[in-house]
C-alpha cells in the first residue's frame, strides 16, 4: 500500500493576490503622489518668483524703496509673527469677514429661495437687484463709516454689502439651472413641492452655492481690509495703512503677505467643505 503524507501547511496566496491593507496603502500613494508632484511645482513656482524679485534688485533693475526685497520683507516678517498685538488685528479682521459673510450668506440663500418660489417677485426686483450690484461699493464705505461708525459694525456691512450679491445670484442660479426633466418626474411620482425643494432642487445647487462661497469669502477679506483702510482702530488694514503712510513698503508687503495667508486658508477651507457637502448633494439626490 503506498503511503499517503497528509500535510497540515495552509494554501498559500496568489502571487496576484494583495491584502486589503497593501490595497489601501496603494490607493493613498495614487492620491497623494499628484498632490505631492502639485505642491512641488507650486514651492518651485515661489521659490523662482522670490529669486528673480532678489536678483532684480541687487542688480539694481528696481530700486528696493519702492518695492522692497524680499530678504527685508522675510525678515520683517519674522519680527511681526512674535507680536501678540499682531495676533489681536488678524482676530478683529477675521471677525468682520466672518460676521459679515455669515449674514450675506444667510440673507443672500433665503432671498434666493424666495425669488425661486415666486417667479413674479424675482421679476420686479431683478433690475434693482442688478443695479445695486453693479453699483462700487467700495466708492460707498465712506458712508458706511458715517451711518455706522469706525467700530466693526461699519467694516462687517461693507462685507455684506459685497457677498449678499455673491450669494443671492449664485444660489438662484444654482436652483433655476435644476434639470427639469428630473422634477417633472418626481412630480409624477406624487411628490410636493417642498419635497422636491428639499431633496432635488437644493442638492443639486450646492456646486453653485460652493462656488459663491469661495468667492465671496474672497470679496468678504478685500472689504474688510478696504474698510480698515480707510479708517479703523484695529486689524491688518490699519497696520497696512499706517505702514504706507511712513512710505515702509516693507512693512506693506509683509501684512499684504499675512492678508494672502489668510485667504489661502479661507479657500482651503471651503474646499474641505465643498467635498463634504458634495457627497451629501448626491446622495441627498439619489
Amino acid at each position: 500500500m503506498p503511503d499517503t503524507a497528509v500535510t497540515t501547511d495552509k494554501p498559500r496566496e496568489y502571487e496576484g493576490e494583495k491584502s486589503p491593507g497593501s490595497r489601501t496603502t496603494s490607493r493613498r500613494k495614487m492620491r497623494l503622489g499628484p498632490t505631492l508632484k502639485l505642491l512641488t511645482l507650486q514651492v518651485l513656482l515661489l521659490i523662482v518668483a522670490l529669486a528673480m524679485w532678489q536678483a532684480a534688485v541687487e542688480i539694481g533693475w528696481i530700486d528696493p524703496f519702492f518695492v522692497s526685497e524680499p530678504t527685508a520683507v522675510i525678515e520683517r516678517l519674522r519680527e511681526v509673527l512674535v507680536d501678540k498685538e499682531l495676533y489681536v488685528d488678524v482676530a478683529f479682521t477675521m471677525q468682520n469677514v466672518l460676521v459679515g459673510f455669515a449674514l450675506s450668506a444667510v440673507t443672500g440663500v433665503a432671498s434666493a429661495c424666495i425669488m425661486y418660489k415666486f417667479p413674479l417677485l424675482q421679476k420686479v426686483v431683478d433690475p434693482y437687484i442688478l443695479a445695486l450690484y453693479s453699483t462700487p461699493r467700495i466708492a460707498i464705505a465712506p458712508l458706511f463709516i458715517i451711518w455706522f461708525g469706525i467700530g466693526p459694525a461699519s467694516k462687517i456691512a461693507l462685507v455684506f454689502s459685497l457677498c449678499y450679491f455673491i450669494m443671492l445670484l449664485n444660489t438662484y442660479a444654482g436652483l433655476t439651472n435644476v434639470d427639469q426633466r428630473l422634477i417633472s418626474q418626481v412630480k409624477m411620482m406624487g411628490a410636493s413641492d417642498w419635497f422636491i425643494f428639499r431633496r432635488v432642487s437644493l442638492p443639486a445647487s450646492v456646486p453653485w452655492l460652493l462656488s459663491g462661497t469661495r468667492v465671496g469669502l474672497g470679496f468678504a477679506l478685500i472689504g474688510a481690509v478696504v474698510g480698515e483702510l480707510i479708517i479703523s482702530e484695529h486689524g491688518l488694514g490699519l497696520r497696512i495703512s499706517r505702514a504706507s503712510g511712513l512710505f515702509d513698503t516693507t512693512g506693506v508687503f509683509t501684512y499684504l503677505i499675512i492678508v494672502a495667508a489668510l485667504g489661502v486658508i479661507l479657500d482651503q477651507a471651503v474646499r474641505l467643505l465643498e467635498k463634504s457637502l458634495s457627497s451629501w448633494g448626491s446622495a441627498t439626490a439619489k
